[in-house]
C-alpha cells in the first residue's frame, strides 16, 4: 500500500486525468501474484488499498474491475469497498477473471452496480457494435460503455455509436477507408 500511495502522489505532480486501479486483469501471471484480477478474492484488501489511495488522491480515482474472480460471491462486498472509498468512476467488465473473454457477459451485474453506487458505471465486455452498445446502456442504466477489443476489429465503432446516438445512420466504412486507416497505421509505426 505504501508503494501505491507514493506512486499516486508522484503521478499527481504531472497533468494526469486520474488514477485507475486495475482489478480486472485476467492474465494468470498477474492474478497469481494477487494483483489485478487476483485482488477480487480479497474485498477487505481492496477496501484498504482504495481508502489509502483516496487519502492521497486529489484527482479522480477510478477502478476497472470484473464481477469477481472465479464467481460473483464477493460482488456486493467489492461494490461496498468502492462506495466506502468514494470512487469517481467504475468500469465493470461483466465477466469473472476466470471467465477471461470466453463466457457470455452478465450485464445484470452492471445494472446492480448502477443501482448501488453513486458514481458513474461504464459497461465493458463484448460490446461488438454500435447498436449493442446503445442497447446495453439502455438496459443497464450504465453511464456509457468501455470498448477494447472491438475497437481493434472496427476502429469506426465510436463514430458509429455517436451516429446512432444522434439519430443518424451509422457510418459504414468503404474499402478506401480501410486502406487509408491501414496506411496511417503503417506510417505511425514506421
Amino acid at each position: 500500500l505504501d508503494h501505491l500511495r507514493r506512486f499516486a502522489e508522484e503521478l499527481q505532480r504531472y497533468p494526469i486525468a486520474g488514477i485507475d486501479l486495475n482489478l480486472g486483469c485476467p492474465a494468470p501471471r498477474v492474478y497469481r501474484k494477487n494483483v489485478g484480477g487476483g485482488l477480487l478474492r480479497d474485498p477487505d484488501r481492496i477496501r484498504t488499498i482504495l481508502l489509502g489511495l483516496r487519502e492521497v488522491c486529489s484527482c479522480p480515482l477510478t477502478v476497472k474491475t470484473r464481477i469477481g474472480f472465479a464467481g460473483s460471491e464477493n460482488f456486493d462486498r467489492i461494490l461496498d469497498a468502492f462506495a466506502s472509498a468514494e470512487i469517481d468512476l467504475v468500469s465493470l467488465h461483466a465477466r469473472t477473471v476466470k471467465d477471461g473473454y470466453r463466457a457470455r457477459p452478465q450485464y445484470d451485474y452492471v445494472a446492480r452496480a448502477v443501482d448501488l453506487l453513486s458514481c458513474p458505471v461504464l459497461l465493458n465486455g463484448e460490446v461488438l457494435c454500435a447498436k449493442q452498445a446503445l442497447e446495453a446502456v439502455e438496459n443497464t442504466g450504465a453511464a456509457g460503455v468501455m470498448i477494447g477489443r472491438s475497437a481493434i476489429r472496427n476502429p469506426w465503432i465510436f463514430r458509429q455509436i455517436r451516429d446512432l446516438h444522434a439519430g443518424r445512420e451509422p457510418f459504414v466504412p468503404l474499402l478506401c477507408d480501410l486502406y487509408d486507416y491501414v496506411n496511417k497505421l503503417k506510417f505511425a509505426l514506421s
